[in-house]
């Protein structure tokens, strides 16, 4: 070989960044690449038109979700994935969402490209936020607030009192980030937990863990069920009509998963037949939530427009997650740059 002979340049890898991201974060992102040794050309939704060959990467940042629901994508959303089902160079997507049952996901996964998430990154205000709804609807407020609104002084007595915290337990299926930072919640107040897991293998602060194989058996004897839980086969439906019979009448149920995971029309029909005591409910078959759904005229329903994790902090959560990610991935591409 002709040591004299000039070498082709290898082009940069391209990264695709919303426009709010690249200018954020941008700078910090080239000095990482830098530190790597791998050459990134940063590409923005509004500056990428007629070069999605060119990306090789991509995140899908919070604010490009903004407008979206689960089944309903918003205008930036649309935008951005229609680019990256056109760059035909993707190998790797991080996306602002801790589950991938998104059907944009979906494609991406089907092309073979990874996908990585941000997990962790709403576990605890969503832990939060099912907490005071469960601490709320525990010791009254399904009660004071609606007598507040029709201007009645209507106290709790006798057989409507609240049971004590320290006497309800609290069944967690799903072990994921959020199910255990909630469960650690609501040990600190003083309820009993459960955590309901693939396998019962133990984990630090909680006494009692179990299976699914034992999960009939907890819901009778629980006094609220917590789903938390990714939407998967074998999720989907977990809890039907004869799982909901199973729970007692004073029972309630926080869905802070997926909504299909429960049988919502059972679930409507035990709220309203007093078969079940209430919900928190923030998930849904459809959303956002149609308004012809029985669940907005229930006194007993408390709902959140999947918004338990809204926190100010959330988009530089996820930002920090991609970062991991993004070193890595370039940790990856450095056998592209040397020799």
């Amino acid at each position: 070989m002709d040591k004299h002979k000039l070498t082709r340049p290898v082009p940069p890898v391209g990264l695709l960044l919303s426009e709010a991201v690249n200018q954020a974060h941008g700078k910090r992102f080239d000095d990482l690449a830098k530190r790597v040794g791998v050459p990134v050309q940063r590409y923005t939704i509004n500056d990428v038109q007629g070069k999605t060959d060119r990306i090789h990467a991509a995140f899908f940042s919070r604010d490009l979700y903004e407008g979206s629901s689960l089944h309903e994508p918003g205008p930036l959303s649309n935008a951005f994935f229609q680019l990256v089902n056109n760059a035909a160079q993707l190998t790797w997507l991080h996306v602002c969402s801790a589950g991938l049952d998104l059907p944009q996901y979906q494609v991406a996964i089907k092309r073979g490209i990874r996908i990585t998430s941000s997990s962790g990154s709403t576990a605890f205000p969503i832990a939060q936020t099912t907490l005071a709804a469960i601490l709320a609807l525990s010791r009254g407020f399904g009660h004071w607030l609606p007598a507040q609104a029709r201007k009645e002084w209507v106290p709790l007595t006798g057989n409507d009192l609240p049971a004590d915290i320290e006497t309800q337990r609290v069944v967690i299926a799903g072990a994921g980030a959020i199910g255990q930072a909630l469960g650690r919640m609501l040990l600190a107040v003083g309820f009993q937990v459960t955590l309901v897991r693939r396998v019962a293998k133990p984990i630090p602060a909680f006494d009692h863990i179990i299976d699914y194989s034992q999960l009939d058996h907890a819901l009778s004897q629980c006094d609220w069920l917590v789903l938390a839980l990714p939407l998967n086969e074998q999720t989907c439906g977990l809890i039907n009509q004869r799982r909901l019979a199973l729970m007692p009448a004073h029972a309630r149920i926080a869905n802070i998963g997926r909504g299909a995971l429960i049988d919502e029309s059972a679930m409507i029909h035990a709220l309203s037949q007093g078969q079940l005591a209430g919900a928190y409910l923030d998930t849904f078959m459809t959303e956002p939530l149609p308004e012809s759904s029985a669940l907005w005229a229930l006194p007993n329903v408390w709902i959140t427009p999947h918004n338990s994790a809204a926190s100010k902090g959330h988009a530089r959560r996820v930002v920090s997650l991609f970062e991991r990610e993004y070193e890595r991935w370039l940790d990856e591409q450095q056998t592209r740059f040397t020799k």
